[in-house]
């Protein structure tokens, strides 16, 4: 979950679409009926600077797209799991709105030497229940996220200890050196719960009966998992007393039936609104739209057929139009996509115009369907292939791309079927080897590009490399990044691999695209940066200034 960028369509040389003929025709229909033409609307840019006022509310209710299963992210860590626990549990550290380390049950920090890292916990921080957070908490959830059920394991594997070194000090040692580590002790792969509570519900943490503990600036008081989550301010917080009181966060995933809540005062706005439909908000609330430096591609795997063979994926790559995607589905509210890594994120490690010209030299896979005719037909594929694909219910974006790029497919004798699914299943099948086309549809929850680099191109990642992706060069240059303190060194090793994967395509990126977040006129959303949802987010709603 995910500094700010505008995501429009022309920055940092995006490629243009280039096909002709009947495909290019029918391709073009098919973005313009999803696009229904309508002026532009009000919808705020990222980074305004609108602050509100420090007036109570009482009740703020706002919609997902989605429903969840479980608000335990270690069991399921799409966004909106992240959206709903990091309101009421912390991490040591705390990711910012536009991406900087910042304090958080750990007040402060250091790390010694390559391989040691030492948290100092914050004094006075209490759980919602009124119990103090002690370090035997910070241990007990340490553990629970390095555990064999947990999701999360994957980010503690390199730890070689983790102990209570002081009375508020926690040191955390390595086997190897792995400047990545810096961003695990936040939300993205920990959020800290009570020992006492963790030990009674092991197994049964997130679900409608046992909800949540933590030490956020909220407590859930009750979760049904087709319908809605419902949270009260927690006045033992550490932190300012945030504004709304009571919070509730309504599962709406028709997009018709949230528009109409909206427009009949049943809720006061929505989060992770498609780009699409956000534009239909516009009349009746203030959208701001943020670059989130999320990203959406195709998954080819590599070690089943028809993908085992590159020339089908070079076929694949060809025959979509991602700049009409990004115009004609996402209205110009996302930048095609050279790669999985955003140009942003490259922030602290290399200068923009040393990513620009990496990523210029990047290969372009221009949308032109003959190009693709000629590389099926140097496949072991030539006479086509039937297959599916399967997306989101809350990501129609993602349908109506997959549409289009069916209808370039049928061309070539390929037929794609398009596929929706609920999010809760499409998370549960996004895992290597069980399909050989999937989406990937990933927000990071950190400031780092290793978090896209370690964990969707490294061979080692058996449990996210989609692909089954395998290359020395790659896995090299992730090792040797790993090793390194220095960032520029850092930055130029992770760019190694980016680049080096990107030539074999083993994933298609479509689009970095923009979060849109819509609330009531009478209402602000402060610091909307691309980590906006990856922390405490109820705490920046404020009343607008009259």
């Amino acid at each position: 979950m995910n500094a700010g960028t505008n995501g429009l369509i022309g920055r940092r040389g995006v490629l243009r679409a280039a096909g002709a003929g009947a495909g290019a025709l029918a391709v073009s229909a098919i973005l313009s009926a999803c696009s229904p033409q309508r002026p532009e609307g009000s919808g705020q840019a990222a980074g305004t600077a609108d602050r509100g006022t420090d007036a109570p509310i009482d009740t703020l209710t706002l919609a997902l797209p989605s429903s969840v299963s479980t608000l335990d992210v270690s069991r399921e860590s799409g966004i909106l799991n992240y959206v709903v626990a990091c309101l009421a549990q912390e991490s040591l550290l705390s990711v910012g709105p536009t991406g900087k380390l910042q304090p958080g049950l750990a007040e402060s920090w250091e790390q010694p030497d390559a391989t040691t890292y030492v948290y100092t916990l914050r004094r006075g921080a209490k759980f919602s229940d009124g119990t103090p957070v002690t370090t035997d908490d910070v241990l007990a959830s340490v553990e629970a996220a390095r555990g064999e059920a947990s999701g999360l394991a994957y980010a503690w594997a390199d730890v070689a200890s983790v102990k209570a070194t002081g009375a508020r000090e926690i040191t955390v040692r390595l086997k190897n050196p792995d400047a990545a580590f810096a961003w695990t002790p936040t939300p993205g792969t920990l959020l800290i719960s009570s020992k006492a509570f963790l030990a009674r519900n092991r197994g049964k943490v997130g679900t409608p009966r046992t909800l949540l503990l933590g030490s956020g600036p909220y407590r859930v008081t009750s979760f049904a998992a087709d319908d809605h989550v419902a949270l009260e301010r927690n006045d033992d917080w550490w932190g300012d007393r945030p504004s709304v009181r009571s919070l509730k966060l309504s599962f709406i995933p028709d997009a018709g039936t949230r528009l109409v809540a909206m427009k009949s005062g049943s809720v006061d706005g929505a989060l992770s609104l498609p780009s699409d439909e956000a534009r239909a908000w516009e009349a009746d609330a203030q959208v701001t739209y943020t670059g989130d430096r999320s990203v959406v591609a195709l998954a080819f795997d590599t070690a089943r057929a028809p993908f085992d063979d590159v020339h089908v994926r070079r076929a694949f790559a060809h025959a979509a139009d991602r700049a009409g995607m990004a115009e004609g589905v996402l209205h110009g509210r996302a930048e095609v996509a050279s790669t999985l890594v955003s140009p942003d994120m490259w922030g602290d490690l290399l200068a923009a115009d040393v990513v620009d010209a990496a990523y210029e030299k990047l290969p372009a896979w221009d949308f032109d369907l003959a190009l693709a005719k000629d590389e099926l037909a140097k496949s072991a594929h030539r006479d086509g292939f039937s297959l599916d694909l399967t997306y989101p219910s809350s990501g129609p974006q993602l349908g109506k791309a997959a549409l289009a790029l069916a209808a370039s497919l049928k061309e070539l004798g390929i037929t794609l079927h398009v596929k929706e699914t609920t999010l809760e299943q499409w998370i549960a099948d996004l895992l290597p080897g069980r399909k050989p086309l999937q989406f990937l549809w990933y927000y990071p929850v950190t400031g780092d590009p290793a978090e896209l680099t370690n964990a969707y191109l490294d061979s080692r990642a058996t449990a996210t490399n989609l692909p089954h992706y395998d290359s020395t060069v790659v896995d090299e240059a992730l090792a040797a990044a790993r090793k390194t303190v220095d960032p520029s060194v850092r930055g130029a090793h992770l760019m190694t691999a980016v680049t080096a994967s990107s030539a074999d395509l083993p994933y298609l990126p479509l689009w970095w695209a923009q979060t849109a977040t819509a609330l009531s006129k009478d209402l602000v959303f402060e610091e909307t940066g691309p980590f906006a949802l990856v922390g405490p987010w109820a705490t920046r709603v404020k009343k607008a200034a009259s």
